[in-house]
């Protein structure tokens, strides 16, 4: 919970200061998320509706820096006769590289990571387990003018489940640009 305290202002500072400079955006988005674990031949899976809040600073036409609130929905499956809920939460900073491929569409990969709370539940009872670690993603951006940009994520998370990753949709706004 305290790295949790941490990032909230963390991202309000870093949202407060860019907004007042070109380049700073942000935005939202939803997607699919695959959730998957095998232990001991029992399996988990499931697609749940997830969504994201971002910011980012794009500091030149070929790199920026992001930061999202993610969370992947409520999986749910039974597992040996028991309803069994699985969903993540966390923030992420990344990297990001921009390639132009034309005036309107850039193709970007991001490189971070994460740090957030797997909730597991069981029979009514949650179980919370902090989850920090490395996060991948790539996706297409479309600038659909007024400072409206329109993009498609995918994400991929190192957890302790077997699979993690989301694919999506979303936009982003552009201020002073």
């Amino acid at each position: 919970m305290c790295k949790k305290l941490f990032w909230v202002p963390l991202m309000f500072l870093f949202a407060a200061t860019g907004a007042l400079a070109e380049g700073f955006y942000a935005g939202a988005g939803l997607g699919l998320t695959q959730i998957e674990d095998e232990d001991q031949g029992v399996s988990f899976e499931d697609n749940p509706l997830g969504w994201r809040l971002l910011a980012g600073y794009e500091l030149n036409e070929n790199f920026a820096l992001e930061g999202s609130y993610v969370n992947s929905g409520t999986a749910e499956d039974t597992v040996l006769g028991e309803n069994v809920e699985v969903e993540l939460s966390a923030f992420t900073f990344s990297a990001v590289g921009l390639l132009p491929v034309s005036d309107m569409v850039k193709v970007f990969g991001k490189l971070g990571f994460y740090s957030g709370e797997q909730e597991i539940t069981v029979q009514g009872i949650t179980l919370d387990d902090d989850e920090d670690g490395l996060t991948v993603g790539a996706g297409l951006r479309f600038d659909a003018g007024n400072n409206f940009v329109i993009r498609g994520d995918f994400d991929w998370f190192d957890t302790d489940l077997d699979t993690l990753w989301s694919v999506g949709v979303g936009f982003q706004y552009y201020f002073g640009k």
